[in-house]
């Protein structure tokens, strides 16, 4: 990850006021329904930190492509549930605090998984034996200032200021895109790519495509074999479609020192906002 202005000041930006702007439009009641009916938390868990690697594996297997990149869609699939996936979610009209929930609760989960599930794909690709560790304090810090925090400032200003909150409500939702449209623009143009084009990676967009599509679609299924209605299982879809690819860059460009692998991360997150946002209207409208 570049520590230059997009990835290091403006997309930490962006998603506390994406947070900020989620908050606004949740409840402490919607928590509590959430969790009294943990099911739909626990599947979606399962669905991000188990399925979703599980199936970057199987594309892997089906694919003739540098070892550097198969560990790169692994990588990709072991950082679930930015905050995209609670943007999405929210113009969509999921269930946001469930969202939000998956969000949080994968936050600390990852400080486990991605060393683990990388460190395997290392081996398994490349056969190389190292250990990873992510930050914890970094992470959990970040994790509470920009997710948690902005969130919560969100819901004392819906609590405190209703009236100006549903006034203005559309504007934030309006806003909330086009700055992380921005900041990911900014991100792709001038920061990840250096000299190279995502052209010359035309080759990882199918798989990208299929991780996007057959997760989400696996994600959706296991909600609904879980009995959990719509709205929950498009819910749960979108986090599993869209991953924190700025993260994946950091663990792969910072970590483990290998750029190459954090290309899979670009390319991934260079359309599946569309894409996630395209299938999670399908399956609210029609399924």
């Amino acid at each position: 990850m570049s520590d230059n202005l997009f990835s290091h000041y403006l997309m930490p930006l962006a998603i506390a006021f994406i947070m900020f702007g989620i908050g606004v439009n949740l409840k402490v009641e919607d928590f509590k329904r959430t969790f009294k009916r943990p099911k739909a938390v626990f599947t979606g868990l399962v669905a991000q930190m188990i399925l979703l690697p599980f199936i970057a594996f199987i594309i892997n297997f089906f694919f003739d492509i540098n070892p550097i990149y198969k560990v790169g869609f692994v990588l990709i699939a072991s950082c679930p549930g930015g905050t995209t996936s609670n943007l999405v979610t929210l113009l969509l009209k999921g269930r946001l605090a469930l969202s939000v929930s998956l969000t949080a609760f994968n936050s600390f989960l990852i400080l486990f998984t991605i060393p683990i599930i990388t460190n395997i794909a290392l081996n398994l690709y490349e056969g190389l034996e190292t250990h990873i560790a992510l930050p914890i304090g970094e992470t959990i810090g970040n994790m509470l200032l920009t997710v948690l925090l902005p969130t919560f400032i969100g819901m004392l200003y819906l609590r405190f200021f209703p009236g100006i909150v549903h006034k203005t409500e559309r504007i934030i939702n309006i806003s909330m895109t086009l700055f992380l449209l921005f900041v990911f623009i900014g991100l792709f143009v001038f920061e990840n790519t250096g000299s190279a084009k995502l052209t010359d990676y035309a080759f990882l967009f199918l798989p990208a495509f299929l991780l996007n599509l057959i997760s989400m679609s696996a994600g959706y299924v296991l909600a609904l074999s879980a009995g959990i209605e719509n709205r929950g299982r498009y819910t749960i879809a979108i986090q599993v479609g869209l991953q924190n690819s700025v993260l994946a860059i950091f663990v792969a460009s910072k970590l483990l020192g290998q750029a190459e692998i954090a290309v899979v991360a670009i390319i991934y997150s260079s359309f599946t906002l569309f894409t996630t946002a395209f299938w999670a209207y399908i399956m609210k409208r029609y399924l």
